[in-house]
């Protein structure tokens, strides 16, 4: 009886899929130091689909960005020069967003080097091996397939029973939404944490980007990575520009340290954060 009653909810699911937007919820668990993988990091992403494409970004910055919208508005509407974001916190540790445009799934990495937001336009899509192997994910049937992308090998589990050829991150072109996917490493795993339907979901990115391809953002990305601190040192080199910081203890802080300790303090995150999802694009 409960297997009659789920395969009917499919059925229903399956048929309302064509006229609603629908969230799926993942966790997506990751190591991003390559040097000491017994450290592993956790953010709930969120996957929107629409009849036009689909929207994968961190639930964590959405709430930031909605709440700081707010307050801006607020702002705004009162007339007010003063904005006060020291009660908001950005928890959030996933930044990139990703867009893809149905039918033929054009893939966009919405992301940033350093203060220049840029979106990455993927041509080469992922092909798949479809296995005959099948497990039970939260309750419904999955299939495995595998395929390479951005220098990883990749297994993924898909469900037939919700027909969307979409997933976490860029993968796509499976014959069902795909659950759960993860490297031949572990470095990254997604796994399907739920769903809802919605009927107003905003699919646009507001922070559209520079567009570039793959190559001129491995490029930018090898100049940025040689001289994190390029845009620091052209901006309090700027005689129009007077930026005044102070230390615990209120020792005004030279502007010559000032640019040393922020480079570094980002050549410690770069040596850190040195085991990005897609290998290619910042090899």
């Amino acid at each position: 009886m409960k297997k009659t009653v789920f395969s009917l909810l499919c059925i229903l699911f399956a048929i309302s899929c064509n006229a609603q937007s629908h969230r799926f919820l993942y966790e997506y668990t990751f190591k991003m130091d390559s040097l000491d993988r017994s450290k592993s990091e956790k953010e709930l992403m969120v996957l929107d689909i629409g009849k036009e494409g689909s929207r994968f970004y961190s639930f964590e910055r959405a709430q930031y960005d909605s709440i700081r919208e707010s307050e801006m508005k607020k702002a705004m509407q009162s007339k007010s020069t003063h904005i006060d974001f020291t009660h908001i916190r950005d928890r959030s540790k996933v930044r990139t967003r990703v867009t893809k445009k149905y039918p033929d799934y054009r893939t966009t990495l919405h992301t940033k080097i350093g203060s220049d937001h840029l979106a990455v336009l993927y041509e080469a899509k992922m092909e798949w091996l479809i296995s005959k192997e099948t497990r039970i994910i939260k309750g419904l049937n999955a299939q495995k397939a595998t395929g390479s992308l951005g220098g990883r090998q990749w297994t993924a589990w898909y469900t037939p029973e919700i027909p969307f050829q979409d997933g976490p991150y860029r993968f796509a072109g499976l014959p069902g939404l795909i659950l759960e996917v993860t490297d031949s490493k572990g470095d990254h795993v997604f796994t399907f944490a739920g769903s809802h339907k919605h009927t107003d979901l905003q699919l646009q990115e507001k922070q559209k980007g520079t567009p570039v391809s793959e190559k001129k953002f491995n490029e930018l990305w090898k100049i940025y990575f040689k001289d994190p601190a390029k845009s620091t040192r052209m901006i309090l080199g700027d005689p129009d520009i007077k930026i005044t910081m102070s230390d615990d203890s209120g020792r005004i802080i030279p502007q010559a340290e000032m640019i040393r300790n922020n480079e570094i303090r980002l050549k410690e995150k770069l040596l850190k954060n040195n085991n990005f999802i897609d290998l290619i694009l910042y090899r």
